[in-house]
Order: C-alpha cells, then structure tokens, then sequence
C-alpha cells in the first residue's frame, strides 16, 4: 500500500522540523506532534511516553518517523533520559503493531558505538566504522539507543512484514551551528577529542535520510550511519585517531586526510542517500 499520510514525533525539533519540509515537498501529509512544540499551530501536544497518547495520534497513518527523544544525557539525570527514550520507542513501535502500521523509521545514534559519552576510553575494533561494528555503549543515552535498536529486533519477529530503520546520525548541524563549530575546527588538536569521531551531517541531509528510509519499504530492520564523507578538523584523520585514539587496531588505507572514518556507504548503498553538505553547509565537491 503506497504511503500517504505520515506521523513526525519530534517535530518541531531541529531535525524533525526540516523532516517535516522534506515530506510536504515530496507530496506526503504530515502530522506534527512533540511534547514541547514551539510552531504557533499545527502541532499535536503529544507525550510518547503514554502508550495511549500514541495510538491516538497513530492511528490513520501510513508511516511513522519517530524523532521525539531525549537528545544527550547532558541536561537530564540519567534514569529520566533512559526511561524517555526506551519508553517512547517502545510505545511508537507497539502502537505500530497494534494498529498495522507496516513503516517505522526511528533515530539511533552514533553514540551508540560508546564513544560519544563514555566514562572509560576505549578504542574502536577497527576502522572505518561500519554497521558491523559492536555497539559498545556505557552511558544512559549510548545505552538508550542501543536498546531502541534492539526493541526493533524484537518487534521484527514478532510482526517480520514490519520495515523498520534506525538512522545513526552524528553531530547534527543546522545554520547556527556552523559558526560554533568553525571556532572548535580553530581549538588546539589535543583538545579535540571527538567521540563522534570529528563527523558531522548537516540537517538537509539528515531529512533526506529520514525520507529515504521511510520509502525503502523493505521487510526486516536496517541500522545506517548518517555522517557526511569528510571531517570539520583541519588535521588529517590518521593523526587525530593516533592522538586520541592510540593504539594497535586495523585502520584501512583510504582514512587518510580529512576522510570520514566512519563508513556510510550501506546508506549509499540500500537507500540511495548520499550526502551533498560539508560542516560549514557548503556543498561537497563531487
């Protein structure tokens, strides 16, 4: 059944308000809900972590593009950005169940990999960074997510027509971002850890992933890094990982200059999505 009508959680936030263009531009209705909306109207006040305020808003839909979660573990203790984001994937993909809704597109995280918050350093198993890689995480949001991507494995076999897709993004960037992360590209590099890994993909590019992944429409469920090909640092990527990260794992011969040591190419590959903005929102050299 074609998709036409398509429920945005997260909305009004800073991917999902760009989300909300991508779909109306391409011909989809759009519903809008977020618990704290900041749109003078159109926005359904909506809390996901209420299993029936979500088959409420659901109901109808055709789609789902669930962005609504706690974003770090920065502002909020750690059991309050743990229960938010478990519980609100948990409720999207059991009303999903509930209620026949077949696509479900929710945001994982890079931080995922562990490396973004951790309490302890540790090395990645190998570089680039691809789908394969452990999830390692050791932090309440690391973990949330990485227990999202779970709950769709769950869910998969318990409904396995279901297509399910979690986008791992990096550092998010919108336009006021770029002048705060010329001044960090500026910082000394001993003073740049990055467990991010130094990657950044700009919000256009994050929508378009969104939108991709809403239309891939394949059964089972898919994880995709969502990075841009390059990194913000003006120092080339082998000495970075050798200051940051030293020590004696594989790191393939082509991460080398400012390439992204972080490996997107299953996107590319299963998606059609590509990357077409660099950190400071011009467009990448093809």
């Amino acid at each position: 059944m074609a998709i036409q009508k398509v429920l945005v959680t997260g909305s009004d936030g800073r991917i999902g308000r760009v989300v909300v263009e991508e779909l109306r531009a391409h011909g989809y209705a759009v519903t809008c809900a977020d618990l704290h909306p900041v749109r003078p109207w159109g926005t359904k006040v909506v809390d996901c972590e209420d299993l029936g305020q979500v088959v409420g808003i659901m109901s109808g839909h055709d789609a789902v593009i669930h962005l609504a979660a706690i974003p770090s573990p920065v502002r909020h203790t750690a059991e309050v950005v743990f229960r938010n984001n478990v519980m609100s994937q948990f409720n999207i993909l059991e009303a999903a169940a509930i209620l026949g809704i077949k696509n479900v597109v929710t945001a994982s995280s890079l931080s995922a990999l562990g490396q973004a918050y951790l309490h302890r350093h540790f090395n990645p198993t190998y570089i680039p960074i691809d789908e394969a890689h452990p999830l390692l995480s050791q932090d309440t949001y690391g973990l949330s997510k990485m227990i999202g991507e779970e709950l769709c494995e769950g869910f998969l076999r318990r409904t396995p027509d279901m297509s399910l897709v979690s986008l791992r993004f990096t550092a998010v960037l919108d336009e006021p971002s770029y002048q705060h992360l010329a001044e960090m590209r500026e910082a000394p590099a001993k003073d740049s850890f990055s467990g991010a890994f130094w990657t950044t993909v700009d919000v256009r590019d994050a929508a378009l992933s969104c939108r991709l992944s809403m239309e891939y429409n394949t059964p089972g469920h898919e994880a995709f890094y969502i990075t841009a090909p390059v990194i913000f640092r003006k120092e080339p990527i082998e000495d970075l990982l050798r200051m940051h990260y030293p020590g004696d794992y594989p790191v393939a011969d082509h991460i080398r200059g400012n390439a992204s040591p972080v490996d997107c190419s299953k996107a590319e590959r299963l998606l059609g999505w590509k990357a077409r903005y660099q950190w400071d929102g011009t467009l990448l050299e093809v």
